[in-house]
């Protein structure tokens, strides 16, 4: 191909590249079967990248049409979408999942899944997942590879380098008073240690990403009149700059009673985070959210729940947009929903001993990957071509949802023939 690739009906680029920009990622899937030039354009990076910006804002925007992943795990473990509404209706049972139940979900970010698995002893592995376009890629093994005493891993994405990073964060024997830090570059496909930390885990919860910084709880051990006691903050980990970032922790949340547990969940609504404090045992559970994120001054408690049956309570998984909260493993290991103001409790027909929930979007990830030295010339012309054309459609784009323009982009995703790519 040289100079405007031949679109089918004369199509340009940009008013071409408008259109699948609209479109779901299974829809594209249909359209990647039309012609080569089609094929070729919504494979390429450029336009992957594009497509993912353009439906992270739809998906803030417009809450009706907003997902959650579910993974559970009982006999087996089940993947598959719900809606965030009322009913958690399922959207999607995700078929293509070749994971088991030694993988565990470390995050979710752009329609794109992160997992670890403890299988092979030892050894840890990591994959990265795209269920909507039946894709996984094996990272390649840390520097550090052997199973430590304590591990936190977070994903998350730089929104400046267009990149995918995963940081490893571990302690490996329980009387080491540093952390182990390495960090892995999608862009790089490599991984890199940085600098110890003098914070120490405070648990293996997963990190969560929010606002471009991945965050855990950690803390630090400080003397007070000859005795010593931890102190806990929230770290974060700025994924544009790879900088490490303190958030302080409501005021008697510094200073944690014995057999409480506290860990921090996203809180979307505000785009910001919320602080779980489950108390002694497990019979009451506090939810404080920074509403104005980063400012320490805004820590609200927003509830304070009394379990509301016999067991122990279980974790808040996450929050829907009525207001209710998700709770994992409760009563005969359930899927439920609470209403943090009635306690009332709701149950969404999912059950699993153990579970994870996140926020979701459909997206092109992984799709292809371009290698610039098995590139002949006329194909870096056409991708230099196509990324000026997914440039100006982008800009397009950015006026549309300036003015509140939107469309309903749901229609195509039901009943795929028989020669969808997936």
């Amino acid at each position: 191909m040289s100079g405007q690739a031949a679109f089918p009906g004369h199509i340009t680029e940009e008013i071409l590249l408008e259109i699948f920009n609209r479109l779901p990622a299974k829809s594209l899937g249909k359209c990647m079967c039309v012609s080569k030039a089609w094929n070729f354009l919504i494979k390429n990076p450029f336009f992957i990248s594009s497509h993912a910006r353009h439906h992270s804002k739809l998906r803030c925007r417009n809450n009706n049409k907003n997902l959650f992943f579910v993974m559970t795990a009982r006999h087996q473990v089940e993947y598959s979408l719900h809606f965030d509404d009322q009913d958690f209706s399922k959207y999607t049972q995700l078929e293509y999942m070749p994971f088991d139940n030694h993988h565990f979900v470390v995050g979710s970010c752009n329609g794109l899944l992160c997992l670890i698995d403890f299988q092979f002893g030892f050894d840890i592995v990591f994959t990265l997942c795209n269920p909507i376009i039946k894709k996984s890629i094996t990272l390649p093994k840390p520097c550090l590879r052997h199973l430590p005493y304590k591990i936190s891993v977070g994903f998350g994405f730089d929104s400046v380098k267009n990149d995918y990073k995963l940081l490893k964060i571990t302690k490996e024997n329980v009387l080491d008073k540093f952390v182990e830090v390495e960090l892995y570059s999608f862009n790089r496909n490599s991984w890199r240690t940085l600098a110890p930390l003098r914070y120490g885990l405070y648990s293996d919860d997963f990190m969560v990403f929010v606002n471009g910084i991945v965050h855990w709880i950690a803390y630090e051990r400080v003397e007070d009149q000859g005795v010593y006691r931890c102190k806990f903050l929230i770290m974060g980990f700025d994924m544009k700059d790879d900088v490490f970032k303190e958030i302080m922790l409501p005021g008697n949340l510094r200073n944690l009673p014995n057999q409480s547990e506290i860990y921090v969940i996203p809180y979307e609504e505000l785009s910001s985070i919320a602080v779980i404090e489950l108390g002694c045992l497990h019979t009451q559970c506090n939810i404080w959210v920074m509403k104005k994120y980063g400012v320490v001054e805004t820590w609200t408690k927003m509830f304070s729940i009394g379990n509301p049956g016999p067991e122990p309570m279980p974790r808040v998984l996450g929050f829907v947009k009525n207001g209710d909260l998700i709770l994992g493993a409760y009563n005969n290991l359930q899927l439920v929903s609470l209403d943090p103001e009635r306690s009332e409790l709701g149950y969404f027909g999912i059950q699993g001993t153990r579970s994870y929930v996140s926020t979701f979007m459909e997206c092109l990830v992984l799709l292809d990957q371009v290698n610039g030295d098995d590139m002949t010339e006329n194909d870096v012309k056409s991708a230099s071509n196509a990324k000026h054309s997914i440039e100006s459609a982008a800009d397009g784009f950015t006026k549309l949802a300036t003015n509140g323009e939107t469309t309903n982009d749901s229609s195509d995703v039901e009943g795929w023939r028989s020669n969808e790519l997936f």
